[in-house]
């Protein structure tokens, strides 16, 4: 099991059939840790765009958001991954270690 630290990046994508789906990552920081450490916190992080934004843009940079949108994720001891709770058919889970953005493209 990994264990997250506060403050650390990551991204979240949704595993599923479709490639497209399957693509798109969102950034995340990690905001808190719960006490049995198989809990987490992370608030989304903001892509920042210098010109024009089209559907298949990519961000200049991407900036922690104090105000970003919460998201819970627990360790699932049956997949082995971080996921979003509560885990409905497709949860998004998390790779840890770098902020990455793809936008939607189908």
């Amino acid at each position: 099991m990994y264990n997250p630290t506060v403050g650390e990046h990551l991204y979240l994508y949704t595993p599923c059939n479709d490639y497209y789906v399957g693509m798109v990552r969102n950034p995340y920081t990690v905001e808190s840790i719960g006490k049995t450490k198989t809990t987490c916190v992370v608030r989304a992080a903001q892509p920042v765009f210098y010109g024009p934004v089209y559907y298949d843009t990519l961000p200049d940079h991407i900036v922690d958001d104090p105000d970003g949108r919460r998201v819970k994720l627990r360790w699932s001891a049956k997949k082995q991954r971080w996921q979003e709770t509560p885990a409905g058919s497709y949860p998004h889970v998390a790779v840890f270690g770098k902020w990455d953005y793809q936008p939607y493209l189908n």
